[in-house]
């Protein structure tokens, strides 16, 4: 096939800039990308000293070959072979066509192997073949192609679920290109099945299961782009540029620009400042034409994820650069999934001039889940400054805890919520660390957590008084943090944990304010979910723009019966209701029993997709 043009520009800027990274970090004495080794909940233990990545050894391999300089494509394919000859490439192996992350970690030794890295790294062995296979070496080519081939057969023997958003896009992206360079018409025909099988998932559940993820967004659009714009099927080409709307439409929805922020509620992110991430504002960047906000982006620092951006085309419609320039007012509703494959996961999120703030209609706690989230802006704060932001988090021993789960109702700015908790459950990961029914485990601190970040200078009052450093606060008082920009009202109006006598206290520390509820006052003991019995919180939040002192209704709570059930009335008049269960229960048993209403009628919940779609 015909090769790909070298990048100029932006593009040339974003590739230079993704191979200082790897300079910066390449071990000459490994021949690998080297980094120093940090704390890993799941799939590694190389959590100490110095670590080399078989992945983001491949993107500086790649990055080297963009450089276009012929002096570096023999590190280039120094790098390749020593990562390619520690591919499984044993088809009767579990592991089949995967990597391990590390060099000093075999595959045997994860817990467990990631089978995403089949997709991550056979990506970037597709772009090394599509724009540059002719330069390699005949056996650098060889090894390329030969372990591209096991990806995708990897790839295809998982068959993941096309609700993993950006593994189904990535993997699909994959195989369709290994069947293009290798002429395997079965690999091409399987990609081809599975675009369809991707749009299919969109239309029927309405949108994306990985919702409002600035990271995994990226990752998303940029193989879906790829498809676009290197794979010769006409039918995958239609249905890829189905999805590229469909993403497009997905992010503007909740994209905030005078805040510079994604809004929530978020499934899977890794920062609460998610819409910082470098290669999201390159791409946003790229796909405006470098138009308003997107003309003034800070300065980008070396990173291998720009490598990404530069090497697909990405033009937003006028219509998304409009949305994505001047974000429109309002609350906006949208059905992104389904929980247990009956329940609609609703998010609804309301923008301000300067204020905004999601929730989930239902959801768990987990490191990369924000179920209720808000942003703000402050009349000073510079463009693209660090965010201001506000969430509810329940942390186990200072990690956010997978056996609590959420539900709410939202209108406006203002949310009804509920916190309660689930067994069989996950601890520290939702699915990889699970906590069985019955199954006791240790416990120091089990907290429900309302923090506000950015509010240095802030009017902090807890039922009308004024606190400065910490205060108790009481079931149903009020917390009032005014800012010149917003103002948010929060309470804990119904806390039950068993036999335990929950504390609540509020604290102001430098930039943060806290509310906390301590569930298992005490220390260190042994807990089953089961035998706690009941087991709920509930509670109000709101935000609004320019503070007023303004006097937010005292929502009604009753438990009783194994329920909760909750009225909050907001201040334009609307009356939200939310009932959910107290007992500890299994997951799919406490999803059919949350019931939320507004003005006594269901929840509106249309999906992305409409169905003359």
């Amino acid at each position: 096939m015909t090769e790909r043009p070298a990048a100029s520009g932006f593009d040339a800027e974003l590739i230079k800039l993704a191979r200082e990274a790897g300079d910066r970090a390449y071990d000459p004495a490994a021949g690998l990308y080297a980094e120093a080794a940090r704390y890993n909940p799941i799939h590694t233990r190389i959590w100490t000293g110095v670590r080399h990545n078989h992945r983001e050894s491949v993107v500086y391999a790649l990055a080297l070959l963009e450089s276009g300089d012929d002096g570096d494509q023999e590190l280039a394919e120094d790098i390749l072979n020593r990562v390619l000859a520690v591919q499984d490439t044993d088809d009767a192996s579990a592991t089949y066509g995967i990597w391990s992350y590390f060099h000093e970690e075999t595959l045997a030794e994860m817990v467990p192997p990631d089978w995403n890295w089949a997709d991550f790294i056979g990506r970037e062995l597709a772009f090394v073949l599509l724009r540059h296979e002719r330069r390699l070496t005949a056996t650098t080519r060889s090894a390329v192609r030969t372990a591209l081939g096991h990806a995708a057969r990897s790839i295809i023997r998982r068959n993941v679920a096309m609700s993993y958003t950006n593994i189904a896009a990535k993997g699909t992206f994959v195989t369709l290109a290994a069947g293009q360079l290798l002429d395997d018409p079965a690999l091409t025909g399987y990609g081809v099945a599975r675009v369809g099988r991707l749009r299919d998932q969109i239309q029927s559940a309405g949108s994306f299961a990985e919702y409002n993820s600035a990271g995994y967004w990226t990752i998303t659009m940029e193989a879906i782009a790829a498809i676009v714009s290197y794979i010769h099927h006409p039918e995958a080409v239609a249905g890829a540029r189905w999805i590229v709307d469909r993403l497009w439409e997905h992010l503007t929805t909740r994209w905030h620009s005078r805040i510079g922020q994604l809004s929530g509620p978020m499934a899977r992110v890794y920062t609460d400042e998610p819409a910082r991430g470098a290669d999201l504002l390159a791409l946003l960047a790229k796909a405006t034409g470098f138009t308003g906000i997107f003309a003034e982006l800070p300065p980008a620092t070396p990173v291998l994820g720009l490598l990404g951006v530069a090497l697909v085309d990405v033009v937003a419609p006028e219509p998304i650069v409009a949305r994505l320039l001047e974000t429109p007012v309002g609350e906006f509703r949208e059905r992104f999934s389904y929980a247990g494959d009956q329940v609609p996961v609703v998010g609804t999120t309301w923008h301000g001039r300067n204020a905004t703030v999601g929730s989930a209609s239902v959801g768990e706690f987990w490191l990369q889940r924000r179920p209720l989230i808000g942003y703000w802006r402050e009349p000073d704060d510079p463009a693209w400054g660090p965010a201001r932001f506000t969430k509810l988090r329940v942390v186990k021993d200072d990690h956010d805890f997978s056996s609590a789960v959420f539900s709410s109702v939202q209108s406006g700015g203002q949310v009804l919520w509920s916190v309660g908790f689930v067994s069989p459950g996950g601890d520290e990961h939702i699915g990889l660390h699970q906590i069985e029914a019955g199954q006791p485990f240790s416990v120091d601190s089990l907290k429900l957590i309302v923090e506000f970040n950015g509010v240095a200078g802030a009017k902090v009052r807890v039922g009308g008084r004024p606190v400065t450093t910490s205060a108790p606060l009481a079931i149903g008082e009020q917390l009032t943090i005014s800012n010149a920009a917003v103002e948010m009202i929060t309470s804990i109006d119904s806390v039950v944990f068993g036999g335990f006598e929950p504390a609540l206290s509020v604290t102001a520390t430098g930039d943060r304010v806290a509310v906390e509820v301590d569930l298992v006052p005490g220390g260190e003991q042994q807990l089953i979910l089961l035998d706690v019995g009941t087991a709920e919180l509930t509670g109000t939040f709101s935000m609004f723009e320019t503070p007023s002192g303004r006097q937010v209704a005292a929502p009604s709570v009753t438990v009783e019966n194994d329920r909760v059930q909750a009225t909050f009335t907001t201040l334009d008049g609307h009356r939200l209701a939310l009932g959910a269960p107290t007992q500890v229960v299994a997951q799919a048993d406490r999803l059919a029993a949350v019931h939320a209403t507004i003005d006594d009628r269901p929840v509106p919940s249309g999906g992305l997709v409409t169905d003359e779609e």
